[in-house]
C-alpha cells in the first residue's frame, strides 16, 4: 500500500516551523499543492479535531498526524523533517523532529488502519527511528521509508 501512496515529491526536509499548529497547517497546505486534498482549510481542521481526540505524538521524537476527511481526494502519505523539535504533547513527552502525516478519503477505514498499522510497526524498529532521524536529505530518506515499509 505505501508504494501507491507515497513518492519522493512528498516529503518536506527541513522546514522552519516552530509548533504543533504550524506543523499542521504546513501538512495541509502541502497536500493541497500535491493535489491530495481538495481544502487546506478542511484538512487542517481534520487534522486539528484529531488532536484533540488524542495526541498524534507518537515517541522517539516521531508523531503520525492523520485524518479521514471528506476532502481528501486519494490516499497519501507525507513526511516532514523539522529544523527545530517541535513540542507535541507526545506519548514519551519529547518533541518532535519528523512527522508522518497521512491524509485518508473518508469512508476507507480499512485503507487508514493499514497505513497507521504499518507505519507504527516501523517505528518500533530503533535502528529504523535512528536511520530517519539523522537521514541528511530526501533521498535518503525516501529510501529508508521505502525500504521498511514497503516489507
Amino acid at each position: 500500500m505505501i508504494n501507491e501512496i507515497f513518492d519522493i515529491s512528498q516529503i518536506e526536509f527541513n522546514s522552519d516551523v516552530k509548533t504543533k499548529d504550524e506543523a499542521l497547517q504546513f501538512i495541509a497546505s502541502f497536500a493541497e499543492e500535491a493535489s491530495v486534498v481538495k481544502s487546506a482549510k478542511a484538512y487542517y481542521k481534520g487534522l486539528k479535531k484529531r488532536e484533540k481526540e488524542v495526541t498524534t505524538g507518537f515517541k522517539d521524537g516521531i508523531a503520525i498526524p492523520h485524518c479521514k476527511n471528506k476532502t481528501v481526494k486519494k490516499p497519501a502519505l507525507f513526511l516532514m523533517k523539522f529544523d527545530q523539535p517541535i513540542e507535541w504533547e507526545s506519548m514519551d513527552d519529547k518533541p518532535v523532529h519528523i512527522a508522518f502525516a497521512l491524509a485518508i478519503p473518508e469512508g476507507k477505514n480499512d485503507d487508514h488502519l493499514r497505513a497507521l498499522s504499518t507505519i507504527s510497526r516501523a517505528l518500533i524498529d530503533e535502528n529504523f527511528v535512528n536511520d530517519i532521524l539523522n537521514a541528511s536529505s530526501k533521498e535518503q530518506m525516501y529510501q529508508l521509508i521505502k525500504e521498511k515499509l514497503s516489507n
